[in-house]
C-alpha cells in the first residue's frame, strides 16, 4: 500500500515459509529455481499466447510491419491478432439477415486466442422501441439461432472466443428512447443477459461449434462497490444469475486512468484483485464452479490531445501520453499471470495501424513516423518484458506486497520478473538459491516515466546481484544463465478455496465467519487469506483475523498498490499471510472482525500452497 512514505513489511507472505528466510532482511525476494510451481494441479508452463497480445486484427492480410513485430518479440507466426469487432450479429441490419450459405461441413477449427465481439446496438436496433418494456423473447431466440447457423455453415474467421456484446451494460440507457432512468436501465440489463443466455444455448447446441467458447459480458465499468454494491447486484450478478451457466467464459475490462469515478485513479493492484476475486467467488457460489475469465481489454485510458475532435484533422497521438499505458499494462499483466490457470486470455488495449487523426491513434501500437512510414510506439516495451521469457514456473516469494514477482526456468535459463506498484523506489534483497554453475546475469529494465519517454536499459554481469533498486512502475527482467540445465527437486501446488458466503456487511466488533471446505493442508507450505473489502475512506483495513480459533498477526501493509485515495471509496483486496500450521485438512473456519461499521466483505478466498496434489 504505497502512500508518500514507503512501508516495510515485517511478516513474510505466500511462499516465504517454504525457504529458510530467518537471516534475510525485509524487502527480500526469494527464489528457488529447483521448486517447480503449479497453479492448480496442471498449470506450470508460461503460456505466452495468453499475454503476448494486442487489440489488433490483421487476419490473412499480409503486412510486413506486423510480421517484423512478431519476429522481433518472439510471437507465433500464426498470430493474426487478438480482437475484432465483427461477428454474424454485425451483419444483421434492421432484422434483415444475409442468406446463410453452406460453405463448411463438420467441426469448425478456431484461431487460438482470438476474440470477436459484437455490439448491443446491433441487437436492439430499432431506436423507436423501448427495449426495457418490449417483449423480445422470441426475437432473441431467433437471432441466437441465426448466429449459431452462420458460425456453423459460412463464417470464415472462426474465433476461439465469441463475445456477443462489447460493454453492453454501461450503455443500457441508450437502448430505449428518452432520458435514461435507472429502473429502465435495470430492465434493459435483464434483456441483455437473457439475449446472452439465448446465444450461449444456441451455440452450445451445435456440436460443430464445440471449439468456440462464448464469453460475456465484457464489463466496462466494474465499479462493483458503488451504491453499496448496487452496481454489482444489478449488473454482473444479474448477468451471472441469468446467463452464467450458458457462458464458457466470464469477461471484463480493467483500466487505470479516467472514467473510474475519479481522475487518474488505478484499478491495478488491490482493486483489480478484488474485482476478479468477486467474480470468481460468486461464480463458485452461484454456478458451483469457478468459470474462466477473459480480460478482453485492459491497460490505461489515455487522454485525447487538446483541441482534437473526431473530424477536425488534428493528431490525437502524443508519444509520452501514449507511453503511459505501458506502466499500467505491466501492473495488471503481472496480476493476471498469477491467475494463469483461470485466465484464458488478456488483451492490452494497444491498437493497430490507424491515421494519427483517429480517436484511438492515441492508444496505437504503431504510428506514422517522420518519413511517413509506420513505426512501433513505446507500447512495444510491454512486449519487450516477455520477449525471451518462457518455461515452467518456479518458486518465488516477496515480503513486500507492492512488489509483483514471477519466475520461470527453461533449461539453463532462470527468468525473474519484478514489478513495483509502490510510489517510492524500493531496494530489494535478492536471495536466489542454487546459484552453482552461474555463468552470467542479464538485467533488463523498462522504466515508464510521467513526463518523458520510457527507457530501456540492458546490463550484463558475471555475478548475481545481491540487491537491486526498482522505481515506481518499473519492470525488471533478470535472466540467470547457467552452465547446466536446472533440475526439478520439488513440486509445489497453489490451490484456491472459496467461501460459500460473500458480500457480508461489516458491523463494528461483530465477527463475520467464513468456512472453507475440503482444504488440503500442508504444514510445510504456506497460505494467504484474500479478503475483498469495500469501505469508505478512513475506515479500518486492519481487521482481527482468526483461523480455526488462532489469531493471525497482520503485516503493516496488506494492500497491493496504492490506498485508492482518489477513488470514491476503497474497494480492494487485503492479502493476509496465514501460518500454514493454523490450517487443517477438511473444513477451516475464518473469523473477521473490524473495529468500525461500514461497507462489506465482498469475497473471501483461501490460497494454500503445498507439496501435494489435492487429488493425488
Amino acid at each position: 500500500m504505497n502512500t508518500k512514505l514507503s512501508k516495510w513489511i515485517g511478516t513474510t507472505i505466500v511462499g516465504m515459509s517454504l525457504l529458510s528466510t530467518t537471516g534475510y532482511a525485509q524487502n527480500t525476494i526469494t527464489v528457488n529455481p529447483t521448486i517447480q510451481c503449479y497453479l492448480g494441479e496442471t498449470t506450470s508452463e508460461l503460456d505466452r499466447g495468453k499475454y503476448m497480445q494486442a487489440h489488433i486484427w490483421f487476419g490473412e492480410k499480409e503486412d510486413q510491419d506486423f510480421e517484423a513485430f512478431k519476429n522481433e518479440y518472439n510471437i507465433s507466426s500464426e498470430y493474426k491478432g487478438s480482437r475484432r469487432f465483427w461477428s454474424p450479429l454485425s451483419t444483421v441490419k434492421n432484422w434483415k439477415r444475409p442468406k446463410v450459405k453452406n460453405k463448411f461441413n463438420g467441426e469448425r477449427k478456431v484461431q487460438p486466442y482470438s476474440v470477436i465481439t459484437g455490439r448491443a446496438t446491433n441487437f436492439f436496433y430499432d431506436r423507436s422501441v423501448d427495449y426495457s418494456e418490449a417483449d423480445v423473447a422470441e426475437y432473441s431466440k431467433d437471432l441466437a439461432a441465426y448466429i449459431a447457423e452462420r458460425f456453423k455453415k459460412d463464417w470464415v474467421e472462426m474465433p476461439s472466443i465469441y463475445e456477443p456484446y462489447n460493454e453492453p451494460m454501461v450503455h443500457a440507457k441508450d437502448l430505449y428512447p428518452g432520458k435514461g432512468k435507472k429502473d429502465k436501465s435495470d430492465k434493459a440489463i435483464i434483456k441483455i443477459s437473457e439475449s446472452l443466455r439465448d446465444i450461449g444455448q444456441a451455440i452450445h447446441a451445435v456440436p460443430e461449434l464445440k471449439n468456440m467458447k462464448v464469453a460475456g459480458y465484457a464489463s466496462a465499468w466494474p465499479a462493483f462497490e458503488v451504491g453499496d454494491f448496487n452496481v454489482w447486484d444489478t449488473r454482473y450478478r444479474t448477468f451471472i444469475d441469468i446467463a452464467g451457466k450458458d457462458m464458457d467464459i466470464l469477461s471484463v475490462h480493467l483500466y487505470d486512468g479516467k472514467g473510474l469515478n475519479n481522475s487518474g485513479g488505478r484499478r491495478s493492484g488491490s482493486n483489480a484483485e478484488a474485482i476478479l476475486d468477486l467474480i470468481e467467488a460468486y461464480s463458485y457460489i452461484s454456478l458451483g464452479e469457478v468459470k474462466p475469465i477473459a480480460i478482453t481489454e485492459y491497460g490505461r485510458l489515455v487522454d485525447d490531445q487538446p483541441g482534437w475532435t473526431a473530424k477536425n484533422g488534428k493528431s490525437n497521438y502524443h508519444p509520452i501520453e501514449n507511453s503511459q499505458a505501458v506502466r499500467s499494462q505491466m501492473h495488471l499483466a503481472m496480476g493476471f499471470m498469477e491467475r494463469g490457470d483461470n485466465i484464458v486470455c488478456a488483451i492490452p488495449f494497444s491498437t493497430g495501424k490507424q491515421s494519427p487523426t483517429k480517436k484511438f491513434a492515441k492508444a496505437g501500437l504503431w504510428t506514422k513516423g517522420e518519413n511517413g512510414g509506420w513505426e512501433l510506439t513505446s507500447r512495444k516495451y510491454f512486449f519487450e518484458v516477455l520477449k525471451d521469457v518462457k518455461g515452467n514456473r518456479v518458486h518465488i516469494g516477496s515480503d513486500n506486497v507492492d512488489i509483483q514477482t514471477q519466475a520461470f526456468v527453461d533449461g539453463k535459463q532462470l527468468y525473474v520478473i519484478l514489478n513495483n506498484l509502490n510510489e517510492e523506489t524500493q531496494t530489494l534483497n535478492l536471495a536466489i538459491d542454487e546459484l552453482k554453475g552461474l555463468k552470467k546475469v542479464e538485467t533488463k529494465r523498462i522504466k515508464t516515466y510521467v513526463n518523458q519517454l520510457p527507457e530501456l536499459i540492458k546490463e550484463t554481469s558475471k555475478k548475481a546481484p545481491s540487491t537491486i533498486d526498482i522505481a515506481y512502475g518499473e519492470t525488471i527482467i533478470l535472466t540467470y544463465n547457467f552452465s547446466k540445465s536446472l533440475p526439478t527437486k520439488k513440486k509445489e501446488y497453489s490451490t484456491k478455496y472459496y467461501a460459500s458466503e460473500y458480500l457480508k456487511p461489516i458491523k463494528a466488533n461483530e465477527a463475520s465467519t467464513f468456512k472453507f471446505q475440503n482444504v488440503l493442508a500442508d504444514a510445510k507450505g504456506s497460505a494467504v487469506l484474500r479478503l475483498g473489502v469495500g469501505r469508505d475512506h478512513g475506515k479500518s483495513l486492519q481487521p482481527v483475523v482468526t483461523v480455526n480459533g488462532q489469531k493471525v498477526t497482520l503485516p503493516e501493509d496488506v494492500i497491493r498498490g496504492y490506498d485508492q485515495h482518489n477513488r470514491g471509496k476503497f474497494f480492494g483486496l487485503l492479502e493476509i499471510p496465514v501460518p500454514a500450521e493454523y490450517l487443517k485438512s477438511g473444513e477451516n473456519e475464518v473469523s473477521i472482525t473490524f473495529p468500525d461499521s461500514n461497507g462489506r466483505i465482498s469475497s473471501a478466498v483461501l490460497k494454500v500452497i503445498g507439496f501435494s496434489k489435492k487429488n493425488s
